[in-house]
């Protein structure tokens, strides 16, 4: 694995010399031989990683290349600084800085000299003591391009869940889901150990269409080992999809008591159906079951998942506890079937005989097979033997284990994608992980590199579709054919976290380990042991990432978050208290931390975007979600390398060069009518949010501008690459649609646009006409909208790609969809309002058609 840190670190030196060439000058040529001799180490590196038993003197020998690696990444950043921060001085301090370039100057070329006679020591004892495959210098990896064309050609993300060997499971466990007999809270228990299949049998019950229509109120929440009680309340409830996005805002301040008493009211004479992922003992059941009321005659259901018998048995009331067992060797086959020669045309007798002997080995546990097949998968036919031959020198109690096939799958790895899996272990225990977070995450730490036929966040997602592919990681929620959120399962992650720990890339805080890699670049905090953490005075200059999960109130010294080299900073859900009060702001400080890539500050409950924002030249990405909107000024002209801003920025919001931008969600009509549009060319994601009036200065601005300004889809037709839209308003918006005039002056209209979402906004004109032409559009949702006119229709060659309409409008007095419109369609959606209005469709859809209360 060290080899994916010194590639992490080439890349880095490459870099810099392509960047800032003419600052290196000095110590370009030595720069370019650390490169060189790292790149060399690394296939040394990868000979002394794959040997079945690792020597002491190669390990000693691995520790020195590691602690170089992060050497040459603390100078070069180190020095890049100090040119930031001299760059930044006004006054008369400026006048300092050309004394103070030339010494950076000399003490960079003192460092990297120091460290090329580092590097050459190093290899000298290499060459001493024999390690490594002295004959064979391998090559470098193959180009950018070439490693993502094999990835899409290797890309296979499966919507089902595979439960081979469970289905007898699953339907003793439907049929009880489905008893109309069952009244009462019924509690069912599936339990087993780790990697039985506990969670993807509950999934698969919990998206069953039949179990949809039976409860209307469905909700999913996980508890791992580490839990807190208002968390899991609070995912429930977000879960139920009942709460509107200002609510959710009011009740993220509630106790956990309100939290209780607000849960117990949402489903209290609902038929409900909670699925309880997780639990290691029974003492987090008592403190969720009291939110969860029993509704006599309802007949809801709670589903918990356990390893621990005691806690599947040990719950009140009525329960069946259903015990998960081993599959059968017939069974393990066919879900290695199922994943392993997914890549392959033919089978040879020679290659299924393999199989089975490495299949025979994994006892029956779902989560081996799965693994196995992912590594498999990817292997040609030839090299079986080799998996098998490496398998069989690894087994402990004749068995193949999981933590085994996940060592042998990452050691295969390109050293990108081995960062990439390294890096889910940030994540809780259980975690439900957003793959756009993760991407953001994942480009600014700079572990990615990108290329000018791609984007860095197409490369990485198009990695962690390998790792699913891999079975290293879960799909949990797919969109449109891409993966929304995953999950990484608790044994993978254990491998995961240890990794990490022996490479100092990453460390997770705890309190049994608090004291431990104190030089560690990256940290991860997790909410039960925030505020240990920060009273520790905790403060390492070296760090480059420091991460928080949870949701806390904590008292901090502006000095714990001077790390200067800090890239990524994700502060979610930290409340910072100044006097016993939660602070508008954050600390200052973070305005000198000009590396910073990502900030994070969601569900942070500030009501001010700091000042120093525009300090932050590099910045890419901006999460400010969840907290309420901000309505002073917003000036990012400065930041010309923002990919991603995310927040409701209803003031003033200034942006200059945008050619970077990705992601904006969400600001006024008003202010989208005043950015240079065609500027926007790479945005992809689009949200424009517009409120209730608001108070600005003591005086009601009652935003006549904000409020009246409609939103022109000719502003939209310009963003060519734009996949999804979203315009939403609690006060009036209008769309005006210029439809005849756009579909003249566009060859295609809005090429790139998957989906559309229309939340309160007055359509002067039947949308329909317009948004049917959109050639890749797949999902439309028009919510609580009011049409002016009252007919809407769909034509025969309309919306050819379309699978998912959801249609909630007000004063909708005619639908009409002619017979071979939508030829995609698998979901529709309408209101109640709608039912009762002059409804022509065609029959195929009365099939799968849903009706909603609204």
């Amino acid at each position: 694995m060290v080899d994916a840190i010194t590639g992490f670190v080439v890349g880095k030196i490459g870099n810099y010399l392509i960047e800032e060439a003419s600052m290196l000058m000095g110590v370009k040529d030595d720069l370019e031989d650390l490169k060189t001799e790292l790149t060399c180490i690394q296939g040394f590196l990868k000979d002394v990683e794959a040997r079945e038993q690792e020597d002491e003197v190669s390990k000693e020998w691995t520790k020195l290349v590691l602690d170089f690696a992060y050497d040459v990444e603390d100078v070069l950043d180190t020095y890049f600084l100090k040119l930031e921060e001299r760059s930044q001085r006004r006054g008369l301090k400026r006048l300092t800085n050309k004394i103070g370039r030339k010494i950076d100057a000399y003490n960079i070329v003192d460092d990297i000299r120091i460290l090329k006679r580092r590097i050459l020591d190093v290899t000298r004892k290499r060459e001493t003591y024999g390690i490594g495959n002295f004959s064979e210098r391998r090559g470098g990896e193959s180009n950018l391009s070439l490693r993502v064309r094999e990835l899409r050609r290797a890309r296979s993300i499966d919507q089902e869940e595979l439960v081979v060997g469970l289905e007898d499971d699953a339907k003793i466990l439907l049929a009880k889901l489905l008893d109309e007999r069952e009244y009462n809270r019924f509690i069912i228990s599936i339990f087993g150990m780790g990697g039985l299949g506990k969670t993807a049998l509950a999934r698969k019950l919990y998206n069953s269409e039949e179990v949809k229509r039976r409860f209307k109120y469905r909700a999913w929440t996980y508890v791992s080992q580490e839990y807190k009680t208002g968390d899991i309340l609070m995912r429930i409830i977000r879960s139920l999809g009942v709460a509107s996005a200002k609510e959710l805002e009011k009740i993220r301040k509630f106790t956990e008591e309100e939290l209780e008493v607000y849960l117990h009211g949402i489903l209290e004479g609902k038929k409900y159906l909670v699925v309880v992922d997780d639990i290691w003992e029974r003492e987090a059941w008592e403190s969720l079951k009291r939110a969860l009321p029993c509704n006599h005659e309802e007949g809801s259901i709670v589903i918990i998942t356990t390893r621990i018998r005691a806690v599947a048995e040990g719950v009140d009331g009525r329960f069946y506890a259903h015990k998960l067992r081993f599959l059968t060797f017939e069974e393990s086959w066919k879900l290695f079937e199922q994943k392993a020669f997914i890549n392959m045309e033919w089978v040879d007798e020679d290659l299924r005989k393999i199989g089975k002997e490495m299949v025979q080995k994994c006892s029956g546990l779902p989560l081996a097979i799965v693994v196995l097949a992912g590594l498999l998968s990817r292997k040609s036919p030839s090299e079986w033997n080799d998996v098998c031959n490496s398998l069989w020198r690894r087994l402990k109690d004749n068995s193949i284990h999981v933590s085994t096939l996940c060592d042998l799958s990452l050691k295969e790895m390109r050293h990108e994608l081995k960062l990439c899996f390294l890096y889910l272990s940030i994540f809780p225990e259980d975690y439900e992980i957003e793959v756009e977070k993760l991407i953001r995450l994942l480009v600014a730490e700079g572990i990615i590199q990108g290329d000018e036929e791609m984007m860095m966040e197409d490369v990485v997602r198009y990695y962690i579709e390998e790792l699913i592919g891999r079975s290293l990681v879960e799909a949990v929620r797919v969109e449109r054919g891409k993966v929304m959120s995953c999950r990484i399962h608790d044994l993978l992650r254990d491998v995961a976290i240890k990794k990490s720990k022996e490479l100092n890339f990453l460390n997770v805080y705890n309190d049994h380990v608090a004291a431990q890699h104190t030089c560690c670049r990256r940290e991860v905090v997790h909410h039960q042991i925030i505020n240990k953490y920060f009273s520790e005075k905790r403060m390492n200059k070296r760090m480059r990432s420091f991460l928080f999960f949870g949701e806390s109130k904590v008292n901090v010294k502006t000095t714990t978050l001077n790390m200067k080299l800090l890239r990524v900073l994700n502060l979610g859900g930290v409340h910072f208290i100044q006097k016993g009060d939660i602070t508008l702001s954050f600390p200052d400080v973070v305005g000198d931390l000009i590396h910073l890539r990502y900030f994070g500050i969601a569900d942070t409950r500030v009501k001010n975007l700091p000042g120093f924002i525009s300090n932050l030249r590099f910045l890419q990405t901006l999460d400010a979600s969840g907290n309420d909107s901000f309505i002073q000024k917003i000036d990012l002209r400065k930041l010309t390398s923002l990919r991603h801003v995310i927040g409701k920025f209803l003031g003033d919001f200034l942006i200059g060069d945008a050619m970077n931008l990705q992601t904006l969600r969400s600001i006024s009509s008003y202010n989208w009518s005043k950015l240079k549009h065609e500027l926007l060319i790479n945005l992809r994601d689009l949200k424009i949010y517009e409120n209730y009036p608001w108070v600005d200065n003591g005086r009601v601005r009652t935003s006549y501008f904000l409020g009246t300004v409609p939103v022109y889809w000719g502003s939209i037709t310009r963003l060519r690459n734009l996949r999804v839209l979203k315009l939403e308003a609690t006060a009036t918006i209008y769309l005006s649609l210029e439809s005849e005039e756009v579909v003249r002056s566009m060859d295609v209209i809005s090429p790139s646009l998957e989906s559309v979402t229309l939340v309160g906004i007055t359509l002067r004109e039947d949308p329909m006409p317009f948004l049917q032409k959109l050639p890749r559009l797949e999902d439309l949702i028009l919510k609580d909208c009011d049409l002016v006119g009252g007919k809407m229709s769909i034509s025969e060659q309309g919306f050819g790609r379309l699978r998912k309409l959801q249609l909630f409008i007000e004063k909708l007095d005619e639908l009409q969809i002619e017979e071979q419109a939508m030829p995609n369609l698998i979901q529709l959606k309408l209101s109640t309002k709608v039912q009762y209005c002059h409804l022509v469709i065609p029959n195929r859809f009365r099939a799968f058609i849903q009706i909603y209360e609204t």
